[in-house]
């Protein structure tokens, strides 16, 4: 399946350039580019995005910032941070924010879209499965005691989700900029999915209340009602 990554840098020619040097692997991923942290918001709530490779000074809204954000409400997108000035210190506040990797400008964009690629593989490093329903699933990963992260697409309409646990705990769901419970009935209630597993969790603050058990029969009740009322799921 096709991923999608993000560049963020207002430098509009290494912008286009990174786009250029990437086409060759359009096939595996599509390239969204941003000019700032601003940009790079709305794209982040209109795409599912896998990774996010920014620069850290920008007009308008910094990569910090920018970091900062994906850190809280996409915490299963890795980032990747560039810069022209670093320093230890800028290193060792963005890794504390979450960023995976930090380069330093002037960088081969050959060796960047390497690293991609390698990190693009840790989000099946768990196995894809394709004929499994998501309430079997997610039982087996809680009897199992297991810590990842569970993407799932929507093979009817290609939506994207995200599903969080940590030692078989039902963590938290995610689409797109939505979290939470909302986010995790919908997922549930999806009919054929393709799930690609990931063998680590970012979340370890419990943000679902209720075990998965009573997650599981409300979402059937919720899609049950939604059958029974085409329209309302």
């Amino acid at each position: 399946m096709n991923k999608k990554i993000l560049f963020v840098d207002d430098d509009r020619v290494l912008r286009n350039l990174v786009s250029k040097k990437l086409k060759p692997y359009s096939e595996i991923v599509t390239t969204f580019l941003a000019a700032d942290g601003i940009e790079a918001q709305q794209i982040l709530k209109e795409n599912h995005i896998s990774i996010v490779v920014t620069d850290l000074q920008m007009p308008r809204m910094d990569g910090y910032a920018l970091l900062s954000e994906i850190s809280d409400k996409y915490p299963d997108i890795q980032v990747v941070i560039l810069t022209a000035y670093g320093s230890p210190t800028s290193e060792k506040r963005v890794m504390d924010t979450g960023a995976i990797a930090y380069l330093e400008k002037p960088f081969v964009v050959e060796e960047l879209a390497d690293q991609i690629l390698q990190m693009l593989k840790k989000e099946n490093e768990g196995g894809t499965l394709q004929t499994v329903s998501m309430e079997m699933f997610i039982q087996l990963i809680e009897m199992d005691h297991k810590t990842c992260t569970v993407r799932v697409v929507n093979r009817d309409t290609q939506k994207q989700g995200v599903l969080f646990f940590h030692n078989g705990d039902f963590m938290d769901a995610r689409i797109n900029d939505r979290q939470g419970i909302e986010s995790a009935y919908e997922i549930l209630a999806w009919d054929h999915v393709t799930i690609s597993i990931q063998d680590e969790c970012a979340i370890t603050e419990k943000k679902l209340k209720g075990g998965l058990k009573a997650i599981l029969f409300d979402a059937i009740r919720i899609k049950d009602e939604a059958i029974s009322q085409p329209g309302t799921l």
